[in-house]
């Protein structure tokens, strides 16, 4: 009597469990997965980030003017082509989205070297509890296809009801004076392209073709294929980067995508390629062979907002570029002259003599004609003043292991002082004075020879000024150099170049001493591994908005007008935009930290609430 009374409940009990059983991301897609970025929850995710700074910027009441445009923009732009090839209103669509939202490319039976032949691209988006709704939609486009009398056909897959749409590209659109031409040949006219979407369960799938689907279809009705998540490399990455914590992750699986790549092309020593270098051989001279994956995960809390990559390369297939690359875990904090109004900040302590010899045997590597032409044009610089100038010993002889950059916010609002806020850059030296003596040499490759630099001392100290390259129509920049305390600093403004000089008497604040950089920094592992960054988004972002909100697209991007600014200017009505005060307190700070060990490298980045 008891069991015939609990075997409904269970049935109902199993019958839910069977449903919410959508694999995650990496249990669902396939081994020969090339990339997959997927939001675990939907839901969750939605509700973290309409929480966050930024989603309650684009909340506030004072961004609705332009909000509004925005997202009519977007509909007809973008999503009025999908209503009417498939019939999907994203209206109707996003209440849906409950669980897990991946999409991923399968490599299936895609061949790079055949033209017709493509990877598959795959949505997943699981419906949760509104599996009987998402039922009832897709009888509703199926329903206005139909009646569309558009191109469909049936396929099953694993016993699972597709369909297929058949979508016939727009013809491209014809210049008046050239509707009296002859048509083009049949063969030049757009190919058709299909979209395949069902149901298995509460979860909707729409794929660019049904190759490879089939294996995707099989987990999500309980089947066993090898799967990603089964690839040594991605457990690697899964693990560093903390994908089941994180709101949203993708995944890159390097050798699988250089493997399609390289398919068909010339062997090493062949022909083809860049200056007769075959693929394969440039990539083997750069390294990316050595790659074993790419991936990036962001988890967004009440504590802020944590986001970390991953270049996976062991350190046994460290070699070209990654080699290069490598840095030393050394202090990489804000040196004491970094002063607290900086807007950004970048330090890295590559050995610069050894990153220079690297490069040499690389480019030698690739091609010995291409190295002994640089090394030929090196050797010469200085030589036309002086026979026994040496600048390769000058310059790369004296680099250091240091690298310093940071700007200030611009001074002002014209698009010239946009496109050149205070900014230096500090090159560290063995022996500053003969590194700056190199770069006075290195100015004769300029136009004009270098016969406009300028020299000049102020407190003792030599002060180079070079009168940069322009396009046509732009203000005229000049770039001011000078040696000092193991330093030789680049600079793009005068004032910032006589602030570093003048930083030795330590009367001004530093930008390491602003409340919580510290904490800040032990997010992302510290200031010690050799590479670390900070800015302030508040002041970085107040000119750039401003130039938006009063001169638009053409303001801030030099050259582009016509076409491309009055599309956009029908979504991205910038003049709609609040004036910046009101919505600053949105922006603070943002840390971040590279590390490399023997996983590869990690680029990590926090960004706490603004104060």
């Amino acid at each position: 009597m008891r069991l015939s009374v609990l075997a409904p409940a269970l049935a109902l009990v199993l019958d839910i469990g069977v449903r919410a059983a959508v694999p995650p991301a990496p249990q669902l897609f396939p081994s020969d997965t090339l990339l997959v970025l997927t939001v675990p929850d939907w839901s969750a995710a939605r509700t973290s980030m309409e929480s966050a700074p930024l989603g309650r910027l684009w909340s506030d009441p004072v961004m609705k003017p332009f909000r509004d445009k925005f997202e009519a923009g977007f509909q007809s732009n973008f999503l009025a082509s999908l209503e009417k090839d498939v019939g999907l209103k994203s209206a109707d669509w996003m209440p849906l989205l409950r669980g897990q939202v991946s999409l991923g490319v399968v490599k299936a039976a895609w061949n790079p070297a055949d033209e017709d032949s493509d990877p598959t691209l795959v949505l997943v988006a699981d419906a949760r509890d509104q599996a009987g709704e998402l039922t009832s939609r897709l009888t509703e486009v199926r329903s206005r296809l139909t009646e569309a009398k558009r191109t469909l056909r049936s396929e099953k897959i694993r016993d699972q009801e597709f369909t297929v749409v058949v979508i016939e590209p727009p013809a491209p659109e014809t210049a008046p004076e050239d509707k009296a031409a002859e048509p083009d040949d049949e063969e030049e006219k757009p190919e058709p392209w299909e979209i395949c979407f069902g149901q298995v369960d509460s979860a909707l799938v729409v794929a660019s073709s049904t190759a490879g689907l089939d294996r995707i279809v099989a987990r999500l009705t309980g089947g066993s294929v090898p799967v990603l998540g089964e690839v040594p490399e991605f457990q690697v990455a899964e693990t560093a980067g903390q994908f089941r914590e994180s709101t949203v992750f993708g995944y890159l699986q390097a050798p699988l995508l250089l493997e399609a790549m390289l398919a068909g092309e010339p062997a090493a020593g062949g022909a083809g390629g860049a200056f007769g270098i075959a693929p394969a051989q440039l990539i083997g001279a750069l390294g990316l062979d050595g790659l074993r994956s790419v991936s990036g995960a962001a988890r967004q809390s009440d504590a802020g907002l944590q986001v970390g990559f991953l270049a996976a390369i062991p350190e046994s297939r460290r070699t070209g570029v990654f080699r290069l690359l490598q840095f030393e875990g050394k202090e990489a904090s804000p040196p004491s002259f970094v002063p607290v109004d900086a807007a950004e900040f970048q330090r890295m302590r590559f050995n610069g003599q050894q990153l220079w010899t690297g490069v040499e045997a690389m480019l030698k590597q690739i091609s010995p004609q291409i190295s002994a032409f640089l090394m030929m044009s090196v050797n010469a610089l200085g030589k036309d003043r002086d026979p026994n100038f040496d600048f390769r010993k000058m310059f790369f002889g004296n680099l250091g292991d240091d690298w310093v950059s940071y700007e200030k916010a611009p001074r002002g609002k014209t698009l010239a002082d946009l496109q050149n806020p205070p900014g230096i850059t500090l090159l560290g030296a063995v022996n500053a004075e003969e590194m700056l003596a190199a770069v006075r040499a290195l100015a004769s490759l300029l136009p004009g020879g270098g016969a406009d630099v300028k020299e000049r001392e102020v407190n003792g100290k030599k002060i180079l000024t070079l009168t940069m390259p322009v396009a046509e129509g732009q203000p005229a920049r000049s770039l001011e150099i000078a040696a000092s305390g193991g330093y030789v600093a680049f600079a793009t403004d005068f004032a910032i170049l006589e602030e570093f000089l003048r930083s030795a008497d330590g009367n001004a604040r530093s930008l390491r001493d602003i409340p919580g950089l510290a904490e800040a920094a032990q997010k992302v592992g510290g200031m010690s591994s050799g590479m670390f960054g900070y800015q302030n988004q508040r002041e970085s972002a107040a000119g750039l908005w401003e130039a938006l909100r009063t001169g638009g697209l053409e303001k801030v991007v030099p050259g582009m007008e016509g076409g491309p600014v009055e599309n956009a200017a029908q979504w991205l009505d910038f003049s709609a935009l609040p004036p910046f005060e009101q919505v600053s307190k949105y922006l603070g700070m943002q840390v971040s930290a590279g590390v490399w060990d023997a996983q590869g490298f990690h680029l990590r980045s926090f960004t706490p609430p603004p104060k």
